[in-house]
Parts: structure tokens; C-alpha cells; sequence
């Protein structure tokens, strides 16, 4: 994590073992990377405020980012099955010490585990209910200005190809200008 970073990472310390509950040291090593790209900004998953009444209210304020081993890239997979895990995470105003001198919104990492049972939000609802994480409040991310959202890579290219367009002159063959 950089100081350049939109966030500032601040994940409960369960969460480290959440990763090393994971299946294999690749899921753990893209659990890694995927919540480094949440606080980089170049990821960003789904918030829950969609979820059904069934779901707890607790939830609402939160976000989810699937992953899974079958993805190559960020939101997109080789296959159609749907990722079978989760990371749960909510933002947080800066830090309200003083003398802390980062004062970039906080991404807090409340649980990572598999979609199945729903186990990933069960662990962020009780996480939630402790008191120390429930003193905090939840805020949404400011949003970023067009210029500096991130595109997806073929989207990049398209847009590159019709501004190059748009630079060169046209190539039509010159008309004969009619005599009056």
C-alpha cells in the first residue's frame, strides 16, 4: 500500500486468518492481491445495500468482491460458474486522530471466505457486532472523476483507435469542385 493510494487499508486482524483458512496458496495469494487492489482503487467490487430483507441490515453499509482461482483478471472469469468466494468490506473516515497525518478514507477488510452458507457475510455480521468495530461509521466512497476512472483493457483500446481516428485527416479522395 502506497500513500498514493485512494485508501487507506485497515482491516481487522481476523482477517489474516480468514486467508490462511482459504484452500490452497492460491486462493490466499489472490485474497492478498485482491484486497491490495480494493485499497489501490483498481478494484471495486458490489455494495450490499441490494440484498434481500432476509439479509442482515448490518450488511447494507458494506461491499463485496468476488474472487475465485479461475479468474485471470478483475471481473472477469474463464468460466461461467460463479466465484466461490468473497471479500467483505466497508469504508471509514480517516483515522480521527490529529496527529495522524493520512487523511485518505479507510477501507476495512471485515471478512474473506467462500460464498457457500454464505459463510463470508455470517463472519462480517459478527465481526460487526463487536463492539470496538461497531463504534465506527460506515461512509460510501467519494466518486472519482470520469478522467480517472479505470476502463477495462479492450475498452481502452476502442477509445484509443477512435481518438487516432479523429487525429488523422480523412482519406476520401478529393470531389471536383463543380463550375457555376
Amino acid at each position: 500500500m502506497v500513500a498514493s493510494d485512494p485508501y487507506r487499508g485497515d482491516h481487522l486482524t481476523e482477517v489474516g486468518a480468514d486467508i490462511l483458512k482459504l484452500k490452497s496458496s492460491q486462493l490466499r495469494k489472490l485474497a492478498v492481491i485482491r484486497i491490495a487492489q480494493l485499497t489501490s482503487g483498481e478494484a471495486k467490487g458490489e455494495r450490499l445495500e441490494r440484498m434481500p430483507d432476509s439479509w442482515p441490515t448490518e450488511l447494507r453499509d458494506c461491499w463485496k468482491l468476488y474472487f475465485d482461482e479461475q479468474e485471470n483478471d478483475v471481473g472477469r472469469r474463464l468460466n461461467q460458474a460463479a466465484p466461490r468466494y468473497r471479500i467483505v468490506y466497508r469504508f471509514l473516515d480517516p483515522v480521527p486522530d490529529p496527529r495522524d497525518r493520512d487523511r485518505r478514507p479507510r477501507l476495512q477488510v471485515l471478512a474473506v471466505g467462500p460464498r457457500y452458507q454464505a459463510e463470508a457475510y455470517e463472519r462480517a455480521v459478527s465481526r460487526l457486532a463487536q463492539p470496538a468495530v461497531a463504534g465506527e461509521r460506515s461512509v460510501q466512497p467519494a466518486r472519482r472523476s470520469p478522467q480517472r476512472r479505470e476502463q477495462p483493457a479492450g475498452e481502452r483500446r476502442r477509445r484509443a483507435a477512435q481518438e487516432d481516428q479523429r487525429q488523422q485527416p480523412h482519406q476520401n479522395p478529393a470531389r471536383p469542385q463543380r463550375q457555376r
